[in-house]
């Protein structure tokens, strides 16, 4: 190492530290997010088999199955290698049989996962598409067949297997919510229960709940994202309730729709979420904020999905977005920092400065100065500094320290190399010691040449002959 390096690390204070590189923090593998999805997934199917009957299961199963089969012909006809492995597309089949209703028929469900799939293709796999493809086949779905779509069976019925289903059917809550302005009659455990007219897997309030808790300790579910949406819902709706009681508003809403079963299994998605922390803020931000005003001026039922999609468009750019606004808000504040006062100042200094006229006239002594030996009067000058701020002195702590371990970081470098080179040195020695100094005489190899015959010779054997 130079001797300007060693002569920088003499000048720090403290303690120097081995430098040692930052250990990044795990993320989890999209993989592991969708397993932990299916299996929560799977739960809320359990009791939806349980509730609406071997229907339900039907729906389920085939909705997966139509899914994969989808899937590993997009993959044939694009010239893509399937993955049985990919679990996404299995975790999108489950979250389009859950948001259907138990009455819905078989071929609609077929519809809307061959619809889920192609879109997924459409924008280029599993890892390029920018809408979710659940939320497009489930908002296709709404607005082509709005009657077998938002209509449920009763509380406590089962439709049959095949063919109609010979139940009741009924509104949800949200159409009460939209349409009516008033609330259905279901008691508080009924809807903890989930035992009231509904999508499938969507009523079941205190499973989600429990399951999104279990998703973000976990890491499978953008905390930042859940908790602003949520929160900017919640407090939009406390601001502006339907009812007279919050609690009751904020439990109906909640119930209703497809909205904490899209914040737990939707809102999330791994494709479809921005990068940084600010991206995931202003995300959960524009889902909460548009899915309150979609829900309390709007007139369509499962208003979440179509919201989602929206949120979807601006995700793209909203990290480049974050990151614009970050950096002018940075160059506003060191701008005012610089300048704040500045005209006060020049104004105070113009007018404590003394400008002699051109009749005043002045004599210049200039006091006898020794250059060789400057005066020794016993006087502490003290020299005005001017105090920084807390914030510079904070980043003057942190440049010295990155620089302090840039040093460190060399000199270890350098280190290494030194040692690695004297080792290959020691060793080349070492064989060179105990190599063989013998000399061996040379033998000589005989070797056969065969001389060409001469063209006279080759002339009289011709004639000879």
């Amino acid at each position: 190492m130079s001797d300007n390096t060693n002569e920088l690390l003499n000048k720090f204070d403290g303690d120097v530290k081995t430098y040692e590189p930052p250990a990044n923090r795990k993320r989890r593998k999209q993989k592991s997010i969708y397993a932990d999805q299916l299996i929560c997934l799977a739960a809320l199917a359990g009791l939806s088999i349980w509730q609406s009957g071997w229907r339900a299961a039907i729906i389920c199963a085939g909705s997966v199955l139509i899914c994969m089969l989808s899937d590993m012909i997009f993959c044939k006809m694009s010239k893509k290698t399937y993955n049985p492995k990919d679990l996404s597309t299995i975790a999108a089949g489950m979250c389009i049989a859950l948001m259907m209703p138990a009455s819905v028929s078989y071929g609609i469900v077929a519809g809307g996962a061959l619809l889920a799939i192609a879109v997924k293709h459409i924008f280029g796999g599993k890892d390029n598409y920018i809408f979710n493809p659940t939320c497009v086949a489930i908002a296709f779905l709404i607005i082509c067949y709005p009657t077998e779509m938002l209509s449920y069976p009763a509380a406590g019925t089962q439709p049959e297997l095949w063919g109609e289903p010979g139940v009741p059917l009924v509104s949800g809550i949200e159409s009460y919510l939209l349409k009516l302005g008033t609330a259905p009659t279901v008691s508080f455990e009924n809807i903890s229960l989930g035992i009231f007219a509904g999508p499938m897997g969507t009523t079941h309030f205190l499973v989600i709940a429990v399951c999104g808790i279990c998703l973000l300790c976990r890491r499978s579910m953008s905390l930042l994202v859940t908790v602003f949406g949520l929160g900017s819902y919640c407090a939009l709706t406390a601001l502006f309730p339907t009812f007279s009681s919050i609690g009751d508003t904020l439990l109906l809403e909640l119930a209703g729709g497809y909205l904490l079963f899209g914040f737990v299994f939707l809102a999330s998605d791994p494709q479809t979420l921005p990068k940084s922390a600010a991206g995931k803020i202003v995300y959960g931000f524009v889902i909460g904020i548009i899915g309150c005003l979609f829900r309390h001026f709007g007139k369509v039922e499962g208003s979440f999905i179509f919201v989602l999609l929206i949120a979807n468009a601006f995700s793209l750019r909203l990290d480049d977005l974050c990151a614009f606004i970050a950096r002018s808000f940075r160059r506003v504040f060191s701008y005012l920092r610089g300048n704040m006062g500045r005209y006060e100042r020049l104004r105070s200094e113009a007018e404590n400065e003394h400008h002699p006229k051109l009749t005043d006239t002045m004599e210049i002594i200039v006091p006898a100065t020794n250059y060789n030996m400057p005066p020794i009067d016993n006087k502490v000058t003290k020299i005005n500094r001017k105090k920084t701020n807390i914030i510079t002195r904070f980043a003057d702590n942190r440049r010295i320290k990155r620089k302090k371990e840039e040093l460190v970081r060399r000199k270890q470098i350098q280190d290494e190399e030194n040692n690695y080179m004297n080792a290959m040195r020691n060793m080349i020695e070492q064989r060179h010691e105990t190599a063989p100094k013998t000399e061996g005489q040379k033998t000589a190899v005989p070797h056969i040449i065969k001389q060409p015959r001469k063209r006279s010779q080759q002339k009289n054997n011709k004639q000879g002959q």
